[in-house]
């Protein structure tokens, strides 16, 4: 058996926790490559960095000459060398080491680098049999509370490889973001909807089958190229293994053992192809991705799971085990959580308490309710959604309403569309307090066909001020001590890589003042 373990190299003061080191020693490869990109080029996944403090960072590649091949095209261990420098030639290299990527962790490398300076911007490569990946760069956040004056990130969600080139991305980059936030959905587990381009599996149950998904995105050029300009940090939403899972729960009433080999080959798929730390790592079929993201005194994040952890959908019949429009006593049960209560037990103490100008809650879908009646004309609740989860959602807006942050918002994907409201302490009465101000960002290229319908609700959702499904994209978010600003980038097309981004919408959010206002 493989045993991971850290490595303390060259007595440099950055900690490289290799993918996965072996008790053997890593062999020379001799596979006739050049360092130019080539058949037996080892990079051709790119390379990404994840979850900046103020000292660091986590670095990431994966060795797949063969990316669609089961075992990538490798099988045995590589030494690889990684390199941190001040410039992008390499001339002042700052941090160096190296780690042992093989067979098991499917030849990724997660690098956790560390004594960095704050608020400064690094270069990074790997390097391996000879070959150079790309480079990327990443850029340090602030120390823990200390005066910053902007941040600028993009937001994206719901990427489905088959329906459309990832372009936004393009656009994104050109922003020149300080950080970008994936909000769930990054890859789709099974075929639909309109195809211009075939995903390596139609329905993903295996390891394997999750790894040449999540190997295939990523030889996306606009998604590597997003990956290599700025660090990410995640959230995860259901499509990552399955549709509407709830914890070891799935919509077909997969048995519990066949969910949890699924769910373990999914988490560790998803471990293998992301920048996030050892922390991360999969224990069979649980990840932890749940924490918090802090950016000096400017924002802090809560990062939630929605997922891992949740109850079960409310009212489920014996056909269906999975999202559906209900109407029962279920859907107020305290004990129900959207979080799970050991999640609850870590949010709520530090929630909306960290004194930054704003905090912000990540989750994956719409937050605020959304009132709506089934085909009988009753009043429903879709759910999978918030609606399904009411006391979770009732208690974090009592918990805003108590504490009073400076400014609430928050962030959601999932819906395929953009979405602006206000939250409220009772939806029923329009007058109620508004505690927050949630946003949505529609998806990369995940489809959505219902515009008329979401239309026919707002009447009847006063605090839904906006609401469109018609176009894919992302979110582009500048962040003051005095603003949050809120861009919905959409594209003209997804059916051309090619395609350019324009602005559907943009809000201002004043500090201190909850609510947007059209810019």
């Amino acid at each position: 058996m493989i045993n991971t373990r850290r490595q303390i190299l060259s007595g440099l003061s950055a900690l490289s926790l290799s993918a996965c080191a072996t008790a053997s020693s890593p062999a020379k490869m001799s596979l006739g490559a050049s360092p130019e990109k080539g058949l037996n080029y080892l990079f051709p996944l790119g390379v990404a960095s994840g979850d900046p403090v103020s000292d660091g960072f986590v670095l990431w590649t994966r060795l797949a000459p063969m990316p669609m091949a089961e075992d990538g095209g490798l099988s045995v261990p590589v030494n690889v060398t990684w390199q941190v420098a001040e410039d992008e030639n390499f001339a002042r290299v700052i941090k160096a080491g190296q780690s042992v990527a093989n067979k098991q962790w499917a030849h990724s490398v997660h690098v956790e680098v560390q004594g960095l300076q704050p608020l400064r911007q690094y270069y990074y490569r790997f390097i391996a049999n000879g070959q150079n990946s790309p480079t990327g760069r990443a850029k340090t956040a602030p120390m823990f509370g200390a005066p910053v004056d902007k941040l600028r990130f993009g937001i994206a969600s719901c990427q489905h490889y088959e329906q459309g080139f990832f372009n936004a991305y393009n656009d994104m980059v050109a922003q020149d973001p300080d950080l970008i936030i994936h909000l769930g959905d990054y890859i789709y587990e099974s075929s639909w909807g309109p195809q211009v381009r075939r995903q390596a599996t139609t329905e993903a149950i295996s390891l394997t089958d999750y790894r040449r998904l999540h190997a295939q995105y990523k030889t996306d050029p606009a998604l590597q190229a997003a990956h290599a300009h700025a660090p990410w940090i995640f959230i995860w939403d259901d499509h990552e293994v399955v549709n509407d899972y709830a914890d070891l729960n799935d919509e077909n009433y997969m048995p519990l053992e066949q969910m949890r080999a699924r769910r373990a080959a999914a988490y560790k798929a998803y471990y293998e192809h992301m920048p996030v730390r050892l922390r991360s790592r999969p224990h069979g079929e649980h990840m932890r991705l749940h924490d918090y993201f802090y950016y000096g005194n400017l924002m802090t994040m809560a990062l939630t799971d929605g997922r891992q952890y949740r109850d079960d959908q409310a009212c489920q019949t014996p056909e269906d085990g999975g999202a559906q429009m209900v109407s029962c006593p279920e859907l107020n049960d305290p004990s129900r959580s959207m979080f799970g209560k050991a999640q609850e037990r870590w949010l709520m103490p530090s929630f909306l308490r960290s004194g930054a100008t704003w905090e912000v809650l990540a989750q994956p879908t719409l937050f605020s309710r959304l009132y709506q009646k089934d085909r009988d004309g009753n009043p429903a609740s879709w759910s999978d959604g918030w609606d399904g989860y009411k006391p979770t959602r009732d208690m974090i807006i009592h918990t805003a309403e108590q504490r009073r942050p400076k400014n609430f918002i928050s962030i959601g994907g999932d819906m395929h569309s953009w979405w602006q409201a206000d939250l409220k302490t009772d939806y029923s009465n329009p007058d109620s307090q508004t505690v927050g101000t949630e946003f949505v960002t529609t998806s990369v290229t995940a489809h959505s066909y219902a515009y008329n319908r979401f239309t026919q609700m707002l009447p009847d959702n006063p605090h839904i001020h906006f609401f469109d499904d018609r176009k894919r994209g992302y979110s582009l978010v500048n962040v003051t001590p005095e603003n949050w600003t809120f861009e919905m980038k959409e594209m003209t097309s997804v059916y051309d890589p090619k395609a350019g981004a324009q602005t559907r919408k943009k809000y201002v959010v004043e500090s201190g003042n909850q609510g947007a206002i059209e810019a």
